[in-house]
């Protein structure tokens, strides 16, 4: 029942209990009785989806579980369709479920940044908190804008060959960076700093975190 309201095909906003329950082989009675409402069923595809994307970022954390995420990806790149079709629907038609999604991966990211940093594998950053939402959304922008990423790589979709060309000019950006001197950022930090508006020091993800509602993170990935 999950699956068949989770269906990226269908719209929220119009796809009836009794469409799921269809779809799913059961009654609309069934369907109420283990959701209580369209909205708890909606809920539990939110959970569902996102717990599935944390489940795949903590693979992430490490390295050699991360070869196997890739291999088995370009493998079969179609597995991860309906939960990147699902993400991308909620992000954008401005529902609270979108941002949930969205605050649930921020909350991950600035997590696995903790433990990376930890353990020396992330650098520090002075606001460990905004790097993790410049992270998470810079990471759904691929899913997002996946038909003009692969539009503009000449590839198709996010399939295997689109992912062969990303992923290696992705790592060499977040392993060596970008700027190959500080000057960038001296100057940033000093007009910041001139204006007053710079992030105070210390602005870590933990308090950053604790500032946000409270939920589980094990919840979660255009054609």
């Amino acid at each position: 029942m999950r699956s068949a309201a989770a269906d990226p095909r269908g719209d929220d906003r119009s796809t009836t209990v009794r469409a799921v329950a269809t779809a799913a082989g059961v009654s609309p009675g069934l369907v109420i009785h283990h959701f209580g409402s369209k909205a708890g069923l909606r809920l539990a595809c939110d959970d569902f989806v996102i717990g599935y994307v944390a489940r795949r970022g903590q693979e992430k954390a490490d390295p050699a579980s991360a070869r196997d995420l890739v291999e088995g990806y370009l493998a079969d790149p179609g597995q991860y369709d309906d939960e990147i079709a699902y993400i991308r629907q909620a992000l954008s038609d401005q529902s609270e479920a979108g941002e949930r999604l969205f605050d649930a991966l921020v909350r991950q990211t600035a997590q696995l940044m903790e433990t990376g940093m930890a353990h020396g594998t992330v650098r520090a950053f002075s606001d460990p908190h905004a790097a993790a939402v410049v992270i998470a959304s810079n990471s759904l922008a691929i899913l997002v804008l996946g038909r003009h990423i692969a539009r503009s790589l000449g590839t198709t979709g996010l399939g295997a060959d689109t992912v062969r060309r990303l992923t290696v000019p992705a790592l060499e950006l977040h392993t060596h960076g970008f700027y190959t001197d500080t000057a960038f950022l001296d100057a940033a930090r000093s007009a910041m700093g001139a204006s007053g508006t710079e992030a105070p020091a210390g602005a870590g993800a933990g308090a950053q975190a604790g500032a946000q509602p409270s939920g589980p993170l094990n919840r979660e990935e255009d054609r």
